[in-house]
């Protein structure tokens, strides 16, 4: 399967694709980039306990609220949908759902993917402000987004 979820550990894990192209593709997504947006500030809003950047990823902490795991398995799978080139697992440890986003991305286009992952660790900072902006700051950075 693309993906597995594992009752005994509680993880989801949407492995990456290493054949994807580094761009994120929205084209076909159920939802808008303005109503992802607005998922994500409401989640930010609501339940983000802290978040962190590392190396190789980001990983976000939200409150196991009811329906938090649900909302975030539901936009890990859409994520993965648009950028498959990431690789992302989502558990609850404890009262926290972890999110956890990673770059298995080498060679010269990693730096392109570390970017993508700046701006997702950025993304409740940004969250507030418009989507359009966004999209203008990746596209400076160089980065395609196919909406």
């Amino acid at each position: 399967p693309e993906f597995t979820l594992s009752a005994m550990t509680n993880v989801l894990h949407l492995p990456a694709r290493p054949d994807a192209s580094i761009a994120c593709d929205m084209s076909s997504a159920p939802d808008t980039p303005d109503q992802r947006f607005a998922e994500y500030r409401e989640l930010f809003e609501q339940a983000l306990l802290r978040r962190e950047r590392r190396p190789d990823g980001v990983v976000f902490a939200f409150r196991a609220a009811p329906g938090a795991r649900d909302q975030v398995d539901d936009l890990a799978r859409r994520e993965h949908a648009c950028c498959p080139f990431l690789e992302y697992r989502v558990e609850t440890a404890g009262d926290e759902v972890i999110w956890t986003v990673a770059n298995p991305v080498t060679g010269e286009a990693r730096a392109n993917v570390d970017a993508i992952l700046d701006a997702f660790h950025a993304l409740p900072d940004d969250a507030g402000s418009d989507l359009d902006g966004l999209l203008k700051r990746l596209a400076e950075r160089g980065l395609a987004v196919r909406l």
